[in-house]
């Protein structure tokens, strides 16, 4: 078992009608709608921050450090594993 965690970030209806087309290189959708699958989020601060990976069209890939207000967040749950998080496919 990992020490790393992984985590997956519901946000709410508010933050993917205002920035929705910013976020959606980073977007999967699963059981409970469209969802941001992290690295890595910080809580603390004024802004809620996550740590996502992105493929290009190409295929290759890159990390970012997405910074959103608090209030777009409805949810995130850490686990030890991707397929520990229930609403992640």
């Amino acid at each position: 078992m990992s020490s790393k965690k992984v985590f997956g970030v519901l946000l709410t209806e508010q933050a993917w009608n205002e920035l929705g087309s910013a976020l959606e290189p980073y977007t999967s959708t699963g059981s409970l709608g469209r969802y941001i699958y992290c690295e890595e989020v910080k809580t603390g601060g004024q802004y809620f921050v996550m740590v996502a990976t992105c493929k290009n069209t190409d295929g290759s890939s890159f990390t970012a450090e997405l910074a959103i207000h608090h209030h777009f967040v409805k949810m995130f749950i850490s686990a030890n594993e991707k397929t520990e998080i229930g609403f992640i496919k």
